[in-house]
């Protein structure tokens, strides 16, 4: 998912395939953190009276489990703002054991360390089609626009956009969604 240091170590042939997909994954959520239909929750505010409670139930909300598919898509923003920003610490927390995704984490930790940092438009989600449910696996194809790496010293390395699909299996821990892999296809 990041397509920061993690090319390089991937081989020149290679690289620009995943590139591509890491960029793609860090991209997309940015674009889709707002698109929700659902209204925001407005908080109940007590009435000031002085005249005496009434045994009316008062409504409580639930707040409904996140799906696997509203995850996918927190990943991918959790992605593409740890790219733009190099903050890793909640994308980390949804890849705990995915060591594509760490990789990814390692990557953008380095480029950021270094002094370097990435620029792009953000990725588009294009779908997610579950092809699995043991477990839950998804294919995922994001649009990705043009990445510029800069790194201290070095010319800007820019990496072509274009569509990806990614397959990711996701799990649980805590109680909640995690990335346990994901493969370029």
């Amino acid at each position: 998912m990041g397509n920061l240091t993690a090319f390089n170590a991937l081989g020149k042939a290679h690289s620009m395939h995943v590139r591509r997909a890491l960029a793609l994954a860090l991209v997309a959520p940015l674009l889709l953190a707002g698109c929700s239909d659902d209204p925001e929750p407005k908080p109940k505010m007590p009435e000031t009276s002085t005249s005496t409670p009434t045994d009316e139930p008062t409504e409580t909300e639930t707040p409904e489990a996140e799906s696997a598919e509203e995850f996918i898509r927190r990943w991918v923003k959790a992605g593409d703002e740890m790219q733009v920003t190099g903050d890793t610490a909640e994308y980390d927390a949804m890849t705990p054991k995915c060591s594509p995704c760490q990789a990814f984490v390692d990557n953008v930790s380095e480029v950021y360390a270094a002094g370097g940092s990435a620029e792009f438009a953000g990725s588009t989600i294009v779908s997610i089609k579950q092809l699995g449910k043991t477990p839950p696996t998804f294919n995922l194809t994001k649009d990705l626009p043009d990445t510029v790496i800069s790194r201290p010293g070095e010319a800007p390395e820019t990496l072509p956009g274009g569509r990806t699909t990614l397959r990711v299996t996701l799990g649980k821990a805590s109680g909640n969604w995690v990335v346990t892999h994901f493969g370029i296809l």
